[in-house]
């Protein structure tokens, strides 16, 4: 939004001052270039209000003057022409007054000697024409600011309508539509705003497209089986069959409950990371805790700490709770397919910590290694 503010900010300063500056300097070239005229006229009427300042019939001398076409002068008294105490002074000091009505421009010279008033008219000055010319450059001035406003709004509308038909698309099902924020833009801000919610809620869609396929896959299994040790608890049997077949249909509701709890904990996992504090946490004591944890299993569990200095604790920053499930889930898969033996390795390297678990089982064909590490998905069991 700040680019947004500071392009409006920068087409309304020149529009205004720049465009401003611009056709004023314009005006005053073709307006003086108007006033010539006027200029004339008002030293042939200083001329001519000495002439007849200094003779002793005004009227008399402005009788025997030729006639002339172009102007017109005539005495008038003073009382005739009332002025504002500020200008009467310069005009009885010898200044003209120049008037301008719908007629035209009239001039007017204080004759002192006789305290009587010169009045000439000339049809060579004309009012009409500097007001005309006045109009058009008003009409430039407000027919450039907005040719300047347009042309920075084209690229903004066009950007508008490209995040409109992206919304729309993205509102259709098409989740891959994102805005292209290269180009001119004023609002990159909230298109890259609206490329990142998209990618939230596509990657929030496809999730719960894994966990469907995850909860249809997988439970798949465990209810065959429970279907098939319930109707084989209905059939007569002998007490110590009941026994056996009640001990794997609990087996089979733990092992239920268990892929149940692991997909409400992915669920919510991006949730809960998000408002977690993080905290150090000691991967040495850490991994030893985890190791504790599976005391009941016939797998032998090596940690091998020869490569670290003694006492050292691998202090990282992160979630205890979370980084003691990480490690659970995978020693327990790592039991799960050994034949005898887990080694359980800790190293340093600059500034990660590295914990690799290795089992004697079978181990996973290259060609599933990159597919495996996917939430959910299994390898050959």
């Amino acid at each position: 939004m700040r680019r947004l503010s500071i392009s409006l900010l920068v087409v309304v300063v020149v529009a205004i001052f720049g465009l401003g500056i611009a056709l004023d300097t314009l005006f005053e070239r073709y307006n003086t270039k108007a006033s010539d005229p006027l200029t004339q006229v008002r030293e042939f009427g200083q001329g001519l209000a000495g002439i007849l300042n200094h003779s002793d019939v005004p009227a008399e001398a402005l009788a025997g003057w030729p006639d002339s076409e172009s102007y017109r002068a005539t005495l008038e008294s003073k009382n005739d022409l009332p002025l504002p105490f500020s200008l009467k002074q310069s005009f009885e000091s010898g200044d003209a007054v120049v008037l301008e009505s719908e007629q035209g421009v009239s001039l007017y010279y204080f004759l002192d000697q006789h305290d009587t008033v010169l009045a000439l008219q000339s049809d060579a000055v004309s009012g009409s024409g500097k007001g005309g010319l006045a109009w058009i450059f008003t009409g430039a001035f407000y027919t450039g600011t907005l040719a300047l406003v347009l042309l920075w709004l084209k690229p903004l509308l066009h950007r508008l309508h490209m995040l409109r038909n992206t919304t729309q698309a993205f509102g259709a099902g098409h989740l891959e539509s994102r805005v292209q924020t290269t180009g001119v833009t004023y609002i990159k801000d909230i298109e890259s705003d609206f490329n990142r919610m998209a990618d939230q809620i596509q990657q929030l869609v496809e999730d719960n497209k894994l966990l469907t396929s995850a909860v249809s896959h997988d439970l798949r299994t465990p209810l065959a089986r429970l279907r098939f040790g319930i109707d084989t608890l209905a059939e007569p049997s002998s007490e110590e069959e009941r026994e056996q077949y009640y001990s794997r249909v609990n087996k089979d509701l733990n092992e239920m409950e268990a892929l149940v709890n692991s997909l409400l904990r992915y669920a919510k996992l991006d949730h809960v990371m998000a408002g977690d504090v993080k905290q150090p946490v000691s991967i040495r004591s850490l991994v030893g805790e985890c190791v504790s944890q599976h005391y009941d299993t016939d797998i032998s569990i090596v940690v091998d700490d020869s490569n670290l200095v003694k006492n050292e604790s691998l202090i990282v920053n992160g979630c205890i709770e979370h980084l003691a499930t990480l490690l659970n889930n995978v020693i327990q898969n790592a039991i799960r397919y050994a034949d005898d033996k887990i080694i359980i390795e800790m190293n340093r390297s600059d500034e990660h910590v590295i914990v690799t678990v290795c089992d004697d089982g079978p181990g996973i064909p290259s060609s599933l290694r990159e597919q495996v590490m996917k939430p959910f998905e299994r390898g050959a069991s």
